[in-house]
């Protein structure tokens, strides 16, 4: 009896020094699960503003209207043929926000502008 008793205790201190580490890295997981969906989100909003821009004559207007989140920023550059959006977003993990500065996602998409459409 005294021995089922000692091992029991062993195995609640045992729980009690893994839980903590098992939490931390289920949150580290989900974290960098959210923050990676994040940047292919920026990337797919850069890529849709670069497409509109290279078919509109006035490409930051274009870009900008076909990106609907706010919380993206837009720089829209023009060089030649070529035009190039940068889209940049803080990441928000509210955990992460709490611990560490929310860092700052970039993606930058060049694509050539394409000539009008003759018809006829």
């Amino acid at each position: 009896m005294h021995r089922h008793r000692d091992s029991r205790a062993q195995s609640t201190v045992e729980f009690a020094l893994v839980l903590p580490l098992f939490v931390g890295c289920i949150a580290l997981l989900f974290g960098s699960t959210v923050v990676c969906l994040q940047f292919l989100a920026l990337h797919d909003a850069a890529r849709t503003a670069a497409r509109a821009a290279v078919t509109s004559d006035d490409p930051a207007s274009a870009a900008r209207s076909a990106v609907g989140d706010t919380r993206v920023t837009l720089t829209v550059t023009e060089e030649g043929d070529f035009i190039t959006v940068t889209a940049e977003r803080k990441t928000g993990v509210w955990w992460f926000t709490r611990l560490l500065p929310s860092p700052l996602l970039s993606q930058s998409v060049t694509m050539m502008r394409e000539a009008p459409i003759v018809l006829g």
